[in-house]
Parts: C-alpha cells; structure tokens; sequence
C-alpha cells in the first residue's frame, strides 16, 4: 500500500473512531440508551484491536 492510500486510510480510521466514540454519548443524552450502548460495544474491540495491531513489539 503506498503512503498516500496509508494516510487516508489512516484518517479515516481516525474520524471513525471518535464518531463512535462520541456517537454513544449524544444518544444516551437523548435517550437512546439501546443504540448507545451498541455503538459504544462495536468501538470497545474496533478501538481494541487497533492498539493491539500497533503496539511496539522491540523490547529495549
């Protein structure tokens, strides 16, 4: 994958995960507690697996 599909795709990932992370809040104000709480479980292991996938493997 070249560097300039890297990066968008990078950005993407990124607004991704604050729309769900924000998502949840807004609608659990607005009394959506269903919804929220399915948008928040779909960003715990999207968010999860994303720092698993890049967490430095060099030990120092």
């Amino acid at each position: 994958m070249n560097d300039q599909k890297k990066g968008k795709f990078q950005v993407i990932v990124v607004v991704l995960m604050i729309v769900l992370l924000v998502a949840p809040f807004i609608l659990f104000s607005f009394g959506h507690y269903t919804v929220a709480f399915v948008l928040f479980g779909i960003w715990l292991p999207f968010f999860s697996s994303i720092l698993t996938g890049t967490k430095n493997k060099e030990v120092y």
